[in-house]
């Protein structure tokens, strides 16, 4: 069992330090039996990083429904929406991409993502944390849960990016009676582990553990320079070979200018016309 101090320790030596900003993508359940569970990590994140720090969490959602932000569960983990609700702890208004935070940094980075116009791009809080200089760290999980990927691609405007109208959240007024549309959108399928490796050549990211999990912590401004550059010059980069995997199939055609057989996906008998994975529509 691990206790808080064990935690800050392992942080310490990942070079986590009092003044960060650090944006914790995670999986409780990865690190192992915890003393007090879910508010002891919290914790010992807010120890380590101290007062002038600030921790942030993704609280993603789908949109089935109208998101308010004051009810509307993440939808990436109990630790955070553990976070969320935690006395103090400030939320960005966005139907998909929201993020909650505390500490020094937190109002700047949760404001005005309304206002923003799309979800993971300029004014949002993804790229507030990379003008910190902040750090993203992923507690048990993989590159493929690491938000600020998407904001490299809308960066680039990527052709596979999307288009989608939902719900209106509840931040707008008579929201009951409006749809809410959804700019470069990120859909489908993304081998964003292609990232590691490159971090790793740069220098960018240090890799540890926490009890059992497996963590990453990467410098967000320094990954998303790489990222868009690499981009630019290759904008398939992240777009996978897997013959059977629809959506990145449907992504190489938009580059390719050949025509696109909707036959294709439409045998594996998907009937949701907002479904993210088959992405097409034909």
């Amino acid at each position: 069992m691990l206790n808080k101090q064990d935690i800050v320790s392992s942080l310490r030596l990942m070079d986590i330090k009092a003044g960060d900003t650090l944006l914790l993508h995670s999986s409780l359940t990865s690190i192992g039996g915890v003393e007090g569970g879910a508010d002891t990590v919290i914790d010992a994140f807010l120890e380590a990083i101290g007062t002038e720090g600030t921790l942030v969490m993704s609280t993603l959602t789908g949109w089935a429904k109208p998101f308010d932000a004051d009810t509307t569960p993440s939808a990436v983990g109990y630790l955070s929406e553990r976070f969320r609700q935690r006395e103090g702890v400030l939320r960005s208004l966005h139907p998909v991409h929201s993020v909650a935070a505390y500490g020094k940094n937190a109002k700047y980075i949760t404001e005005d993502h309304d206002k923003a116009p799309t979800g993971c791009g300029e004014g949002t809080p993804y790229l507030k944390i990379a003008e910190l200089g902040g750090k993203a760290l992923l507690l048990g999980v993989d590159m493929d849960r690491n938000t600020t990927m998407h904001s490299m691609e809308e960066a680039i405007n990527a052709l596979y990016l999307h288009e989608l109208d939902i719900p209106a959240p509840t931040y707008i007024e008579g929201y009951a009676n409006k749809k809410f549309t959804l700019r470069k959108f990120p859909p489908g399928h993304r081998d964003f582990l292609a990232m590691t490796p490159i971090l790793r050549k740069k220098e960018l990211m240090i890799e540890g553990k926490i009890g059992n999990a497996v963590v990453k912590v990467i410098d967000v401004r320094g990954m998303f320079e790489t990222g868009r550059k690499l981009l630019e010059k290759d904008p398939l980069l992240f777009i996978c070979d897997n013959e059977n995997c629809n959506s990145c199939h449907w992504s190489r055609k938009l580059y390719d200018g050949t025509p696109i057989d909707f036959a294709r996906y439409k045998k594996h008998a998907c009937c949701d016309p907002t479904c993210e994975i088959c992405v097409v529509e034909g």
